[in-house]
């Protein structure tokens, strides 16, 4: 069943104020029959409420907005490398949580990359590494095609 815009839960309960009948409403609305006869709940709601709002819903509320998500989006794709972490703390005004930053990047199709990092070699591993090379590739003993 479609969910119908809040104007037009109001025309449909103004169509009901004036004793139109369901299949009236619903050809005037484009929408079914059964969707204008469960606004008997919602018909009763504004007699009380005056007010045709949706109720709240329950869930956590969205932590970013969608502009948040782009900008999120934007960010990863201008630097590929850039860490969940790091952009978590720097990518909006505030600070939000880093699983927060992957949900949104797996939305829209990304992963976050994290930079190999790897020790640096000392003074003394290039040396060997280089001696190494040079005696093994000196006599022939490399073993390539």
């Amino acid at each position: 069943m479609p969910r119908l815009s809040k104007e037009n839960r109001e025309r449909c309960v103004g169509m009901l104020q004036v004793d139109m009948s369901q299949n009236a409403v619903a050809a005037t609305v484009g929408t079914s029959q059964k969707t204008i006869s469960l606004l008997h709940v919602l018909w009763r709601r504004f007699q009380t409420t005056r007010s045709t709002d949706d109720r709240p819903r329950s869930g956590r509320p969205r932590v970013t907005t969608p502009t948040e998500d782009r900008q999120i989006r934007l960010l990863h794709m201008r630097n590929r490398f850039l860490t969940v972490v790091d952009s978590a703390q720097n990518a909006l005004r505030r600070r939000i949580s880093s699983q927060t930053v992957r949900n949104r990047l797996k939305r829209c199709g990304l992963k976050a990359r994290r930079p190999y990092k790897r020790t640096e070699l000392t003074d003394r591993h290039k040396t060997s590494r280089r001696n190494w090379a040079r005696h093994h590739f000196a006599f022939g003993c490399n073993t390539g095609p």
